[in-house]
């Protein structure tokens, strides 16, 4: 003390007893930035599992230089709060090392990051080349199939089409187009009736709604009707018909035309019931035919009578005139028997074997068995085959006629055993007037 004045103990020249503004700021600056890097450190610790192998030394150096920085930020803090005596020059040279350091490194993670990502793009740029180059192959080759599905289809000699479950036509072959009557572009997009109508149309019988309804394949003849009416019998099947997630959209449909197979059909049933010989009906045919008749025969307004004949002298003509003149015989029967009767009282014509014939007949005419109207007509018939020049024999028909009797019906069999015994009747009736 000099002069009688008290002066404070001697205070260092270098430490400020307070902080200026700048100081301040600074010491805010660094707690920030230690708040981050406190936060870059947690983000690098967590990132650390997912980092690569090739990368993971390097990012584990990286995470202690941020633990470095940190504890230089905290350093630094507590040196300008604690007016700790240690040089700042030091501490902010040993950060900035570290900090040359740390984007040293960054520097050098990036690249090698940048080279991987650059590596990795040009794999997914080949990638992405080679994918569409396959998707171009699969391409053709799908246009490739669909082509040959398209031609297998229009190569198929039944009808097909594919009918969704709005009852609209998806896709038709050529055969089926031509079944129709329409081309295919007409048909696609129409409702399927309207290619042809089928009596199972609108019911519960239609082939669509049983297939939704659990059935896996149909198949039944139907006689189908085009646009313009005309009649095709057809075979049709049907399926049903899946997408590709294995979901029921619709069915397939095939359609065989069977109009060739229905005419031989009917030619066989012809053949079946139709004398060879004479183009009348046979003995199983006439007998099928008079049978429904008699179950019908009290139903009917006009008498139902059966004429039974046969040829005179048809032994002495195959043994004297040959067989083929017999056969002759046979067919000039049938011409008269054809000629004589009216078509609107015939029920039909037999010839039941050998030169047997029947007749079935309606008649209002009445008589005697053996001067019946319809007999005196035969007779008629006879005697113009007779006149006629260059013949080689003399035509002659034994004939009888039996009437159904609806008030004591019989058997088939009985009545044309009635017919037979009619016949045989007039034959000696006949042989009596000329030996008389």
């Amino acid at each position: 003390m000099h002069n009688g004045e008290k002066f404070a103990p001697d205070t260092p020249k270098h430490i400020t007893p307070y902080m200026n503004i700048y100081q301040t700021i600074s010491l805010i600056l660094v707690l920030i930035g230690a708040g981050f890097m406190f936060a870059s450190i947690i983000f690098s610790l967590k990132t650390l599992t997912n980092v690569p192998d090739s990368f993971r030394q390097r990012w584990q150096i990286l995470t202690a230089l941020m633990v470095f920085f940190f504890a230089g930020y905290l350093t630094f803090a507590v040196i300008s709060l604690k007016k700790l005596n240690l040089h700042m020059e030091i501490v902010t040279g040993v950060v900035f090392f570290a900090g040359a350091l740390f984007v040293f490194l960054i520097t050098t993670v990036s690249r090698k990051i940048i080279a991987k990502i650059r590596e990795g793009e040009q794999l997914l740029r080949n990638a992405k080349d080679e994918l569409e180059i396959r998707v171009q192959q699969r391409t053709e080759e799908l246009k490739k199939s669909n082509t040959e599905l398209t031609q297998i289809l229009n190569s198929a000699a039944d009808g097909i089409r594919v009918v969704d479950k709005n009852f609209i036509m998806q896709r038709v072959n050529n055969t089926f187009a031509e079944m129709t009557g329409f081309t295919a572009d007409e048909l696609i997009g129409t409702p399927c009736y309207e290619a042809f109508t089928s009596p199972t149309c609108h019911t519960e019988n239609c082939m669509k709604q049983k297939i939704f309804n659990g059935e896996k394949h149909l198949e039944h003849e139907v006689e189908l009707k085009l646009a313009d009416g005309t009649p095709l019998p057809c075979l049709v099947t049907a399926f049903p018909f899946y997408n590709a997630d294995n979901e029921l959209v619709g069915i397939v449909e095939g359609f065989r035309d069977i109009s060739e197979r229905k005419k031989m059909e009917d030619r066989l049933k012809e053949i079946s019931i139709t004398d060879e010989l004479t183009g009348l009906l046979n003995r199983r045919g006439f007998l099928f035919m008079a049978e429904k008749q008699i179950n019908l025969v009290d139903r009917l307004d006009k008498s139902m009578f059966l004429l039974y004949a046969d040829i005179d002298n048809m032994k002495w003509i195959n043994d004297n005139l040959g067989h083929s003149v017999g056969d002759e015989a046979l067919i000039e029967a049938a011409d008269l028997l054809r000629n004589t009767f009216r078509k609107s009282d015939t029920i039909g014509i037999g010839r039941l074997g050998g030169d047997e014939y029947a007749v079935l007949m309606h008649s209002n005419l009445e008589g005697p068995c053996c001067n019946h109207p319809v007999i005196q007509r035969i007779e008629e018939q006879i005697a113009k085959k007779n006149a006629e020049p260059d013949r080689r024999y003399t035509f002659s028909m034994s004939t009888g006629i039996a009437q159904y009797d609806t008030d004591n019906p019989c058997s088939l069999e009985e009545f044309i055993s009635m017919g037979d015994k009619a016949m045989y009747q007039c034959k000696r009736e006949k042989k009596k007037l000329l030996t008389d």
